[in-house]
């Protein structure tokens, strides 16, 4: 309000009685009217009003085990029999990437090893891994507009029948890593989809409705072909409840949905633990902190981000006694600092915590039960810590 006054109070100063001298001050100071506008909109009143200040200094002594230059912590969803999301600390491996290729890191020993890319010019993303070594790897040609997929094991080999369309989700692979699933349209005219598993040893494969399409959005998680069951992520339009659903081959739901209460979640902010959950806002109103919550055989909490902070990601250790969040600046506040820190889950205490620069966006993983990984970095470059957490 004040600026406006300002600007009219000048305008009006020139109009009343007119010259060049009056108009060329002003035009002098349109540039610095320009930054002081910018400046209080972009800075100063989301400083005062949309944000909380970070007191939090950095907390906990925990050994550096090993550290991987140049490289940050890749978040790719996994496959296994049960539960689907911790499955990589389970095995004690992680992701990396750097200028376009990937790697595992394994532990013990920290040791890295560059996976297979096919040879084309466009880049490659992995979209999908299986702990015991398969992976699904994903290019898009701009100039024919099409998507191509391989199958990594070892060989590297391309999709003998691809997903055609990949605006309904990204393919999983089974949890013995024998097939791959997808979702796709029924080609009968009505729009309703289906899920397709193809082996990936032979032409086998099956077919498997989705119901309820129109009361439930749909997001193909997980595929367990020995017990015949495939996970879901489900949004509920009526109760606007999202949730983890297990659908039989056969279509028909198995058992209780898990339900991710308090929290505005989609299908990658929604974590399996066992029988519990871990979820989290994948949008909030401005202004309004983010929320972690949890449902875990250790304890079911809530926590809050501080206001101006959205969430990059979080991890949960494979016995759901900690997870960690990474915290990143949510409305462009250059006084704002990007935040990694650990949660014990039993009580939502934070019992680590380290500030990094602004819009590092870090990414996390727990390698087992007792190591934690972060990307670090210092404003030009990234490094993969891996911390011992202490008994």
């Amino acid at each position: 309000m004040a600026l406006q006054a300002l600007a009219a109070t000048l305008w009006y100063w020139v109009l009343v009685r007119p010259s060049w001298a009056r108009v060329l001050l002003v035009a002098a100071c349109a540039p610095v009217f320009v930054a002081v506008a910018n400046g209080t909109y972009l800075s100063a009143l989301p400083s005062r009003f949309m944000t909380e200040p970070d007191t939090v200094s950095d907390l906990g002594d925990w050994k550096t085990v090993c550290t991987v230059p140049d490289m940050e912590l890749a978040q790719i969803r996994s496959a296994t029999r049960s539960p689907p999301d911790t499955s990589l600390a389970r095995a004690g491996q992680a992701w990396l990437r750097a200028k376009g290729e990937y790697a595992v890191l394994s532990m013990p020993g920290c040791q890295t090893r560059l996976i297979k890319e096919p040879g084309v010019a466009t880049p490659v993303d992995v979209h999908f891994i299986w702990p015991a070594g398969v992976y699904l790897l994903k290019s898009w040609d701009n100039k024919t507009g099409q998507t191509h997929w391989w199958v990594g094991n070892g060989s590297l080999r391309p999709l003998s029948r691809a997903p055609a369309d990949p605006r309904f989700g990204t393919p999983v692979l089974s949890n013995d890593g024998n097939w791959v699933a997808w979702v796709e349209l029924i080609p009968d005219g009505t729009k309703h989809r289906r899920v397709v598993i193809q082996s990936l040893n032979d032409d086998r494969a099956h077919l498997v409705g989705i119901p309820d399409q129109n009361r439930s959005a749909w997001a193909l998680l997980a595929a367990d072909i020995e017990r015949q069951e495939l996970t879901f992520y489900e949004h509920t339009y009526p109760s606007g409840l999202s949730s983890l659903t297990v659908l039989g081959l056969d279509g028909e739901r198995c058992g209780q949905p898990i339900v991710a209460e308090g929290v505005n979640a989609q299908f990658t902010t929604l974590l399996r633990v066992g029988s519990g959950w871990v979820a989290w806002d994948a949008t909030q109103e401005a202004g309004e902190p983010y929320r972690v919550a949890w449902s875990l055989a250790s304890g079911r909490r809530t926590h809050h981000t501080l206001k101006g902070r959205g969430i990059t990601a979080v991890e949960v250790d494979p016995n759901g006694t900690y997870i960690a969040v990474s915290e990143t600046n949510a409305i462009r506040d250059n006084y704002v600092k990007d935040a990694v820190y650990v949660l014990r889950a039993s009580d939502g205490k934070e019992i680590w915590h380290r500030n990094l620069p602004r819009y590092a966006r870090s990414s996390l993983a727990f390698l087992g039960d007792k190591l934690f990984a972060y990307t670090d970095s210092d404003g030009a470059h990234s490094t993969v810590r891996v911390l011992q957490i202490p008994e």
